[in-house]
């Protein structure tokens, strides 16, 4: 059997090394992986890079050791005398070298080979004749792929398209601006030559805009305040620590596996909703007035949520944590009209518990906006791009910036994603994928990540990771749910193997 993965960040490299680990591996089976860096399972967000970016997840639950679940905290400790900042965080570089040498061992395995180049597109064969496939059939597939060369690859029994994070959206049309960084990362590359002179705007102020406050706020002394420009919704809520006794906390594999058990295949949405305010209830909170308490999420809400240390908010908080893991499964388990129903009315509330920022950062950043170091601006509308490089923002408070940085978050719509993206424009102009909900994301089927379309059904072999895949994989986008959908995936493709 050969395989190929293409990209090899983090779940590259979990697809690999679940292939290698399982009893089903022959030793005639070869394994090509694609990726045109020199790396060992480090995808962009946790490459070598400024110190200054933190995860904004605790070490506790970053293992890539299935039977040692604090193996990425033990190698904190045996590497760093410090590992942790003044916030409590650990870096995201740091991360990077876990993974890197986690991860080592697989890239040089003897049944695998490391190809330093790109694929443009990939073409779909009948398994027995290898001749190409134009609409949909049973039985299986096999894969060949077209490279950065221009030569035409050995047919794969399965891919694994691993290709990491997609480029940021660009929703202003600013790309290629003189003083507009479409892409801060790494940022000790892109922003290594700022004038601190310079009016300094970012865009968004979600987790990028979090990284770039304190890559500025540690590496310069800026002369203007660093200003945030969004539309309606500032930072996200601040993380308040929980310091009671343990909750309960009904949800699990097995709650999720025996509910569809009962439902035939379904769970219904109220039957999930009921199950969450009960376990809050349960310990004397009410889900919907905390809600209500905080629901504008301004900096007056996130004030008062600090001054009071409000424990009922902090219990929500953590439960939602608890849930992360969950929720792709929770979703996939309910039906169409309960899925519109809670994207429409609930989805919102959940992001507001569950994205967060992390205490100690918030603190700072409140400090930071007070002594007028930093400063966010509402009702951003329109950008114009002048002749002399600077920018006028139109918001509720014209201004001008002479350098923009972008923080709107990744593009997941594929038609844009083509213009920059060769393989994703040729496998959508060839529907081997499509878009999962209003041109955003790639349809897969559920857990095993197999692509999904109309012209060819389900795609035997043909595996999608990443977050471009977040239609179906609901809230995909921290590294312990990249790493379990890849790890659980590709050990059901081996399983289906006879040994």
């Amino acid at each position: 059997m050969k395989i190929a993965i293409i990209g090899g960040g983090l779940s590259g490299a979990t697809a690999l090394k679940t292939l290698l680990s399982h009893p089903n591996l022959k030793k005639e089976d070869r394994i090509d992986v694609y990726e045109p860096r020199e790396v060992w399972g480090v995808g962009l967000p946790y490459g070598p890079d400024d110190e200054s970016l933190m995860l904004n997840v605790s070490p506790d639950y970053l293992s890539v050791d299935e039977n040692d679940p604090l193996d990425f905290l033990k190698w904190l400790k045996a590497n760093y005398e410090k590992p942790l900042n003044d916030e409590g965080l650990v870096s995201r570089p740091k991360f990077g070298y876990y993974l890197a040498e986690r991860f080592e061992p697989y890239f040089k395995h003897d049944q695998v080979t490391h190809i330093q180049t790109t694929v443009l597109d990939i073409d779909v064969l009948d398994a027995d004749t290898k001749k190409q496939v134009q609409r949909k059939k049973t039985g299986q597939y096999v894969y060949r792929l077209q490279t950065g060369e221009g030569a035409v690859e050995d047919h794969y029994d399965a891919v694994f398209l691993a290709l990491g994070h997609p480029e940021y959206a660009d929703y202003y049309n600013l790309k290629g601006k003189v003083h507009y960084v479409s892409n801060p990362y790494p940022v000790n590359e892109k922003l290594s030559q700022i004038d601190p002179d310079e009016r300094i705007g970012i865009i968004g102020s979600g987790a990028t805009g979090i990284d770039l406050m304190r890559f500025f706020s540690r590496n310069y002394d800026l002369k203007h305040p660093l200003t945030f420009y969004v539309q309606d919704q500032g930072f996200y809520f601040v993380d308040i620590p929980y310091e009671n006794k343990p909750f309960k906390f009904t949800f699990s594999k097995e709650w999720i596996a025996e509910e569809k058990a009962n439902g035939n295949g379904l769970i219904p949405f109220t039957r999930i909703l009921s199950t969450f305010i009960q376990d809050i209830k349960a310990e004397g909170v009410d889900v919907l007035t905390v809600y209500d308490r905080y629901k504008k999420g301004d900096l007056g809400a996130i004030k008062k949520a600090i001054d009071t240390n409000d424990q009922d908010l902090a219990l929500i908080q953590t439960y939602t944590s608890k849930l992360v893991s969950l929720l792709p499964s929770l979703f996939n388990s309910l039906s169409g009209h309960d899925k519109k129903a809670y994207l429409s009315n609930y989805y919102n509330k959940l992001l507001f518990f569950k994205s967060r920022v992390p205490y100690r950062t918030m603190i700072w950043l409140l400090d930071l906006m007070k002594r007028g170091k930093v400063k966010l601006v509402y009702g951003l509308e329109e950008i114009t791009a002048l002749k002399d490089g600077s920018f006028i923002l139109h918001a509720n408070e014209e201004e001008t910036a002479d350098r923009l940085i972008n923080a709107t978050g990744f593009e997941t719509r594929l038609l844009e994603l083509g213009d920059r993206s060769p393989l994703i424009y040729n496998l959508v102009n060839k529907k081997i994928i499509i878009p999962d909900q209003n041109g955003r994301y790639v349809l897969i089927d559920w857990p095993q990540a197999q692509v999904l379309n109309q012209e060819y059904g389900t795609m035997n072999g043909l595996f999608f990771y990443g977050l471009l895949v977040g239609g179906t994989q609901h809230g995909n986008n921290d590294a312990p749910l990249t790493y379990q959908l890849a790890s659980e995936s590709a050990s059901w493709f081996m399983d289906q193997r006879k040994a």
